[in-house]
Formats: C-alpha cells, structure tokens, sequence
C-alpha cells in the first residue's frame, strides 16, 4: 500500500508545481501593459488667453427717400445683395418733384425693407437698410489687466464654434475708458469673403498672454498626478520609469516642464493610468 501511496504523492506535487508554474507565467504576461507613446520634444510653448465676443457689422447703412410720396415701383426685397447706386424704388413725390428713384446708397445686404408697392415712404423713416457682410467686426469687453493684449498686438485668431472656422482679425478700435459695466469694449476687424459668418456669431479670440521659451515639451495627456505629484512614464526597452515633473505651463495639448527627461525620450501618452514605476510594456502606436 505505501508504495503505491509514493508514487501517487509525487505525481500530485509535480501536477501543483505544473499549476503553479502556469500561474506565474499567466501572472507575468498578465503584467505586459499597452501603451501608446509619442517624442519628448524642446522649443517654446505660447500661452494663449481666450476672450468671447460676437461678429457684428462694420458698416450699416439706411436709405432714406429723398422725398415723401407713393411706392410705384418697389425693386428689391429683403436678402437681395445691392452694389451702390442699384435701383431699389421708384416714387411718385408728394412734394410735386415727380417721380423719384431711389437709390442703393452702399454695397451689401438688404437687411430690413420698411416698403411695399401702393404704400406711403418718408424722409424722416429709412425706406431700407444695407448691411455690409463682406467686412465684420468682432466685438469683446475686456479688463483694464488684459487691455495690454489688444494693444500691443495687430492681429488675432478669431474661431466661429459654429463654423468650426478659425481666421485672421485686425486690431480695430480699443477704448481708452470704461463703459457702464468697468469693460472696455474693443473691435477687431475681419474680412468674410465667403460671407458664411453672419452677424450675432459667437466668436473666440484667441491672443499670446506668455512664452515659455526653450523648454521640454510633452503631451498634456501624458501627465499623471497621484498622492499631488505630477510625473510622467518614460519607455525604454520595453519597460517604463515613474520620472517626477515640474510643470512650467500648460496648455490643453502641450505641456512645458522641467524633468529628467531628454529631448526625443518616449513618453506614455496612453495607458499610463494602471502603469507602475519599472512596468513592463507594449507599443501598440509608434512615435510620430
């Protein structure tokens, strides 16, 4: 009976020890954890401050009659583009001048018509009024802090959230005093050659506030902070470091730092969140 209890103990222990093997080894690959990673890089990072304001129109323009009287002949409606000196209406003047021709008194948009054929026009109400959409303004209410940021600069980028459009805009009009609220408003001009951007839009001007200048630049993605530290992961050879950082600036994408880190390091931008210091890891996307 014992020496057949021998043989079936050993069999039984060589089976654990088998288990406990595939164990570990399950265990150990288990531990592999992909990653995505993109290149420490150096230069500057600008830091730009937003402000929020609305496209209104540079030039609008009534046309008054030139005489009270008749509406014979009504030219135009509302939404007609007009160049200067179009016919809009005729007149029969009650002032005995005649019949009158209106005239468009600037290029643009007709945007309200106070008009219609049989109907009575004065020179004290506009019979219309033209709205120029080929050149906006931009109108935002600033802080005596920020007004330096319109008036050192000459231009700005102006995003339209609703055109997902971003353009260039000139500096226009910044005033010396406050209105009722302790703004000041300023206007920055921009040309809208496609006339996609109407007035009323929500815009998003966008100016450089500050420069970090010659720094390490990384990800914002590839922060993590714990415990209040803030490090990153840095790979080599298939295995990352925890690297302690001190931020300098940061923006939503790119983050400016001081670390012991160099430039063209990889760094986990991805898959960073379950990693610990001297994980191993897998590349899924190479550095771009």
């Amino acid at each position: 009976m014992k020496k057949l209890i021998l043989p079936l103990l050993a069999l039984f222990l060589l089976l654990v020890a088998c288990s406990e093997d595939n164990t570990e080894s399950q265990d150990e690959e288990e531990t592999v954890t992909p990653v995505e990673v993109e290149g420490i890089t150096q230069g500057d990072l600008t830091i730009e401050k937003k402000f929020y304001g609305r496209s209104m129109p540079e030039t609008t323009s009534p046309v008054i009659p030139p005489t009270a009287g008749e509406v014979e002949v009504l030219e135009v409606k509302k939404g007609d583009q007009v160049e200067e000196g179009d016919l809009l209406a005729t007149i029969q003047s009650a002032e005995g001048m005649g019949k009158i021709d209106v005239e468009a008194s600037a290029d643009g948009e007709i945007t309200t018509l106070n008009a219609q054929e049989g109907g009575m026009v004065s020179t004290s109400d506009p019979l219309a009024t033209i709205v120029d959409l080929d050149d906006l303004l931009i109108e935002v209410t600033v802080t005596a802090e920020d007004l330096p940021l319109f008036t050192d600069n000459e231009e700005a980028d102006i995003h339209i959230p609703s055109l997902d459009k971003t353009i260039t805009a000139q500096m226009g009009y910044a005033a010396s005093v406050p209105n009722d609220t302790g703004l000041y408003p300023v206007e920055l001009k921009i040309e809208n050659e496609d006339n996609d951007i109407k007035p009323g839009m929500a815009a998003v001007v966008r100016l450089p506030e500050d420069i970090v200048e010659n720094a390490l630049l990384i990800p914002t993605a590839a922060l993590v902070e714990n415990g209040g530290e803030t490090f990153i992961y840095v790979v080599q050879d298939d295995q990352v470091s925890e690297i302690p950082v001190t931020v300098l600036e940061s923006q939503s994408d790119m983050t400016a730092i001081e670390a012991e880190v160099a430039e063209g390091d990889s760094v986990v931008v991805k898959g960073q969140l379950t990693l610990t210091d001297g994980g191993q890891v897998s590349i899924e996307k190479e550095e771009q």
